[in-house]
């Protein structure tokens, strides 16, 4: 019976007008990343459905064209692209996913409502345009099927958020073939958004990041949001530091759900911001300005700075990533290997950071933000390399010297982005004027002039390897960054007594870039030199002495 009105109701649906909206269905904040899909699989498939009740709570209860679907994405994501992707729907009317019925679904008989490529952002929902869409005709559940035919594994993959339901509602199976196998049944049913062709202007759009009134928020954010429907083809938006904004973008035209900032923002800066969507039936109205406030500013202005390792790891304000030495570096934040360890390898107080150069590794050791301040500053550090878990010399292990692909490198950036073009200097066994290899075991010091790299930067250590040979240890240690101190000429004295005032005056010529002069004096001209004062004046005066005195004077730049 039930089918036969089904048949009815399709050859109804011709003359029926079908409703427009936005229906939503979960609103739970847990997540889970293996339905629809799970992008960490070569192949895969999930079936999941939406009961009749659901639906028609969501407002979806009429004859309802689905134009468009949309999936929740709780974590940052850029970019994963998933290619042959298939989606099929049909209409449903069991209540659970049972033992007997967890099998891949006879998709021939669905309705194939997409075929292609999606590509996830992330967080926020992820809109599916149907390549097909779907004529709902009420009265019925909703069935979902999502296959994965991409037959690559991709790392780092969606997860969404779910609302959890009290019986099985989805079924997956995922592996290195397409397995036509029973899946597995699990009741974390992802959110989801059905959309069908607007009626009305779209309503205000809902922030993502940064929230609203945030605080702390980075000076190279972006601005994300999301429509609450209507299907909105642009929106206007307008940015700045007055309220209501304009003063940065004023009714810019932005054709999909981010805006990059042309610039970085200031510090501890409030900023305000209004998205305004627009749809064929036109603007929506009442849309709020949001805003939020940038943090402190986190670079270090006081020098020299240093860090020699031997505290808590990682130090303060450091961070370390992953990512292929590239042009652009793709970051990925997580553990770089890079760890704390003794010195040389010997063991004892004196610490360093080491990265065991061995297999594949790409590791970033990052330093604070520096207040670079002219061209004077300078960064050292001491590099040593040696054989793996040893003090030994990299020769001593018959494997130490076939690292041809191993390398280290010092980068210098602005510390938003980073690219191989940062490259400051770098250690290779492939032709680089600096020789890995070369490296010694017992350490070596090194010296990095920072002229023509003024500004807030970020100092980066990376090592890369990319197969199995040389077994190694790298570490660097006590990491200074400092204004250089100049070398400055040597004053020629001249000294005479007042026997009148028994008085010892000495007097010597200015030297360039001092700012003061340090007077020591000793017994003997071989003895030891013992500072008497510190004058900012080139003419010094001390009362005589009955006993022999010599006097050698030190320019400085200190004041």
């Amino acid at each position: 019976m039930k089918q036969a009105l089904l048949v009815a109701i399709l050859t109804l649906l011709s003359i029926c007008m079908l409703s427009a909206g936005d229906y939503r269905i979960g609103t739970g904040t847990g997540t889970q990343n293996k339905v629809p899909v799970y992008g960490y699989a070569n192949y895969g498939w999930s079936k999941f459905f939406f009961s009749e009740d659901e639906l028609a709570t969501a407002g979806m209860s009429d004859a309802t064209q689905i134009t468009k679907i949309a999936f929740q994405v709780s974590g940052s994501i850029s970019n994963y692209i998933m290619e042959n992707q298939r989606i099929y729907m049909t209409h449903y009317y069991n209540s659970d996913y049972t033992t007997s019925t967890d099998n891949y679904p006879a998709v021939s008989t669905y309705n194939q409502v997409f075929n292609g490529t999606v590509v996830w952002n992330g967080p926020g929902w992820v809109e599916i345009e149907l390549s097909t869409p779907f004529n709902y005709v009420g009265q019925y559940g909703l069935e979902i099927v999502w296959e994965d035919r991409d037959g690559i594994a991709i790392g780092g993959p969606p997860s969404f958020r779910y609302t959890q339901t009290s019986g099985y509602t989805c079924v997956y199976k995922n592996g290195t073939t397409f397995s036509t196998g029973d899946g597995t049944r699990v009741k974390n049913r992802p959110n989801i958004w059905f959309m069908s062709p607007p009626t009305d202007v779209p309503p205000p759009a809902e922030v993502v990041t940064p929230a609203d009134a945030a605080t702390e928020v980075g000076i190279g954010t972006h601005l994300v949001w999301n429509h609450t429907g209507g299907d909105p083809d642009y929106y206007k938006l307008w940015f700045g530091t007055d309220n209501p904004p304009s003063n940065l973008v004023a009714a810019q035209n932005v054709y999909g759900n981010v805006f990059d900032i042309p610039q970085y923002l200031d510090y501890n800066t409030t900023y305000y911001w209004r998205v305004v969507p627009h749809n064929d039936f036109g603007f929506a109205f009442d849309c709020p300005v949001w805003s939020f406030t940038t943090g402190p500013d986190p670079a270090i202005y006081t020098f020299p700075y240093t860090q020699d390792f031997d505290g808590s790891y990682l130090p303060d304000r450091w961070i370390e990533f992953l990512g292929t030495m590239a042009d652009p570096i793709v970051i990925n934040p997580v553990d770089s290997q890079w760890q704390q360890d003794d010195w040389l390898n010997i063991a004892g107080t004196d610490k360093a950071a080491r990265i065991n150069v061995y297999s594949t590794i790409a590791g970033y050791l990052v330093s604070p933000f520096l207040n670079i301040a002219n061209d004077d500053f300078v960064l050292e550090f001491d590099l040593a390399y040696m054989d793996y878990d040893n003090s030994n010399p990299i020769s001593s292990d018959p494997n130490g010297l076939t690292g041809v692909d191993d390398r280290f490198a010092v980068l210098i950036s602005d510390g938003f982005t980073w690219s191989s073009t940062n490259i400051v200097r770098e250690w290779n066994n492939s032709g680089s004027p600096d020789v890995l290899n070369d490296v010694p075991n017992t350490g070596v010091h090194v010296t990095i002039p920072l002229a023509g790299l003024t500004g807030s930067k970020r100092i980066a250590f990376y090592a890369g390897s990319t197969t199995i040979n040389a077994d190694n240890d790298l570490m660097i240690n006590n990491f200074v960054v400092r204004e250089a101190v100049p070398t400055l000429g040597i004053p020629e004295l001249l000294i005479t007594r007042d026997d009148v005032n028994n008085l010892i005056s000495i007097t010597w010529n200015a030297i360039t870039g001092a700012n003061s002069y340090q007077v020591y004096s000793c017994s003997s001209p071989d003895g030891t030199y013992e500072l008497i004062d510190t004058i900012p004046d080139t003419h010094y005066e001390l009362s005589a002495s009955p006993n022999r005195a010599f006097f050698k004077i030190v320019a400085s730049s200190e004041r």
